[in-house]
């Protein structure tokens, strides 16, 4: 009998302590005049789900007394990880970390309380670097680098936290010559 109680006990706490599931056009779901997302009148403490029919994504968003706060992924309907990212109180907090559909890394960031913080990097599909910035304590950039599929920098720029800035934005890249033909004498 301890045993049967024991389990019956450990399936409740499963099933009770399991974060409320909503999806999105639930006719439970609201907003209140401040953006609150509802269920049922109360502000949601659980997670929204919403599909992508199109693009055969679905987003899963983690709310607190109804505004994002926890995780937020992005998977495909095939389980694939696109997307990952914290939020604290409806802002972006810790790591964020986007990805190509073959697993490797998008993107990758970090925030804390919706100001970026550390490095920013971006990448192109074939894993070579696209983007690249660094930031200042108040969140300001201090370093932006941009460069373009064949590897050539386009954008180099440094910035002073007073907004001055240094660098060569939007420089035009030259074409290679083409190597020379030789002609028959």
């Amino acid at each position: 009998m301890f045993r049967t109680l024991s389990l019956t006990f450990c399936l409740w706490y499963l099933v009770s302590c399991s974060p409320l599931r909503v999806e999105a056009g639930d006719n439970g779901l609201s907003e209140d005049p401040n953006h609150f997302l509802l269920f049922q009148g109360k502000p949601l403490t659980g997670i929204l789900v919403q599909k992508n029919p199109i693009l055969l994504e679905i987003y899963e968003t983690e709310y607190y007394k109804g505004i994002p706060h926890g995780r937020y992924t992005i998977t495909k309907e095939n389980g694939t990880l696109i997307e990952e990212r914290n939020t604290r109180y409806g802002q972006k907090h810790g790591k964020q970390i986007s990805y190509f559909e073959n697993g490797k890394i998008r993107q990758k960031s970090e925030f804390d309380n919706g100001k970026p913080i550390g490095e920013y990097v971006d990448y192109f599909d074939n894993e070579q670097m696209a983007t690249y910035q660094t930031f200042y304590d108040s969140g300001k950039p201090k370093v932006s680098k941009k460069w373009n599929r064949r590897g050539q920098i386009y954008l180099n720029h440094v910035f002073m936290e007073t907004g001055e800035s240094f660098g060569r934005p939007g420089s035009k890249l030259c074409e290679p010559i083409p190597e020379a033909k030789e002609t028959p004498q």
